[in-house]
């Protein structure tokens, strides 16, 4: 057996092997053997039936099996040898139809993609904002109101008014003004009372159930994590879409909020947790200060990848990456085209090579997420879990139950693996980079969080507040 590689040129290579007889003889024969043990042919005892019978009758079959299993093994231990960082899997390269005989010699060959080589290197003189958001007043009123809204009484009215939720289908329209063909088409809410433009808040006052109206979605929406839940799409593909939509009313829904009392408390905070308004806003001033802080350190790490895809400036297999996703995502039931993955390529090359930049920060800094911390906040989430149904202690047993079932679903695991990378990063940039503190408003930090490039993959994370009412 030989295996060889070419690399034509530092991102790209082909594994040629090269497999003779004497890599398959033995365990072929071996098969075949055992089906002529057990074969039961018409005019012969059973055991009996001749080697020469079995091998025409199985032979390629067994062959084919055969060589599967060396190319496996062999390839892999070739990417293993040879320490090979592969982008997707190898591909075979198109050759004509193998023709399956014993005692010939074979050669097959695969493309592979190679990641870049690259050094990650960050140190103090790398300077980045880190922003403190401020937790004031009117950004805490906003969460009262929301909370009465989602919590309050609602009833079907006839006619749009300025305290009135809309339910209606948002469709695309083209540059002439008519329904775009494949165009964006999205069931979703407008409440008329948080759309800022006054404009766009008076076109829909005085709509009524099955009217129809040429909206522009952003004037509707709160920036883009609103704008991107309010259309259905990813807000990295936004910049794609038509301005103008039409959106036609299927409902129309008057909401009278929810009173401040200790029934509303009791529903948001659990019961017996605040008694006063005073204590219910100090509780949500402090949630909110946490998850400000949390989309906080979320946004310095988005600038730092931002910040090293620029300097970095990666090369990726684009050609090899293409034509392997379309494999990839290809089946019976749905065939991929590179016009399909060339759509989305350039936002899955920026989510790949930030990818990268991240697991070699986490491999210069020897930053591991280990198996004993992965069972620890398992446990420690679950706890939380219970305990906010009102069960504050739970037995050692269940409990452990609890997490071993969590530990079977390897997603769950993988998500909270990431978490935990995650959490170890954003650690490692607070204690390398130098940060300068700046406090914004609250829709300051929307804005700044909006801002290209990359903002599709954090936009979409943060703040409870742009999600749709």
């Amino acid at each position: 057996m030989n295996i060889t590689q070419e690399n034509p040129d530092a991102l790209n290579a082909t594994v040629t092997i090269q497999i003779e007889p004497a890599d398959y003889n033995e365990p072929v024969k071996k098969v075949l053997e055992s089906y002529r043990k057990q074969a039961k042919l018409q005019g012969f005892r059973p055991g009996k039936v001749p080697y020469s019978v079995v091998k025409k009758m199985y032979g390629k079959a067994v062959l084919a099996e055969e060589l599967n299993k060396i190319l496996s093994e062999k390839l892999q231990s070739h990417i293993r040898d040879n320490d090979l960082k592969l982008l997707g899997q190898p591909m075979p390269k198109d050759q004509e139809q193998v023709n399956l005989d014993l005692e010939e010699s074979f050669k097959f060959e695969y493309e592979i993609g190679l990641a870049p080589e690259f050094e990650a290197n960050l140190t103090d003189k790398d300077k980045f904002p880190i922003f403190k958001i401020k937790v004031d007043d009117e950004l805490i009123d906003k969460y009262v109101r929301d909370f009465q809204r989602r919590h309050g009484d609602s009833h079907e009215v006839e006619v749009v008014s300025e305290n009135d939720m809309i339910y209606g289908t948002f469709r695309e329209l083209d540059k002439a003004g008519e329904l775009k063909d494949g165009g964006v088409q999205n069931q979703s809410t407008v409440a008329i009372e948080y759309v800022e433009n006054k404009d766009a808040q008076k076109k829909l006052i005085g709509l009524k159930k099955g009217d129809k109206a040429v909206v522009e979605p952003a004037k509707l929406s709160k920036g883009d994590a609103d704008l991107s839940a309010m259309l259905g799409v990813p807000a990295g593909d936004l910049d794609e879409l038509s301005k103008k939509f039409e959106l036609e009313v299927e409902s129309i829904h008057h909401v009278h909020p929810h009173e401040l009392n200790t029934e509303l408390f009791d529903k948001i905070l659990g019961p017996g947790a605040v008694t006063t308004e005073e204590e219910f806003r100090a509780k949500i001033a402090e949630d909110l200060d946490k998850n400000l802080k949390t989309d906080s350190e979320k946004k310095l790490k988005r600038d730092i990848q931002d910040y090293l895809q620029e300097k970095l400036k990666l090369e990726l297999p684009d050609e090899f990456l293409k034509r392997w996703l379309v494999e990839a995502n290809s089946s019976e039931e749905k065939q991929i085209t590179l016009e399909d993955i060339e759509r989305d390529y350039d936002e899955y090359s920026r989510f790949l090579k930030g990818q990268l930049i991240e697991s070699r920060i986490a491999e210069e800094n020897s930053l591991k997420v280990e198996y004993p911390e992965i069972e620890d906040a398992a446990r420690m989430n679950i706890r939380r879990q219970f305990e906010s149904y009102g069960q504050q202690e739970l037995p050692d047993d269940m409990l452990n139950n609890f997490v071993q079932n969590f530990l079977q679903n390897e997603e769950q695991v993988r998500k909270l693996y990431d978490e935990l990378l995650e959490a170890k990063l954003i650690t490692f940039y607070r204690n390398t980079v130098k940060l300068q503190e700046k406090e914004v408003s609250f829709d300051e930090f929307v804005k700044l969080a909006s801002s290209k490039p990359g903002k599709g993959k954090f936009i979409d994370q943060i703040s409870n507040l742009l999600k749709r009412k």
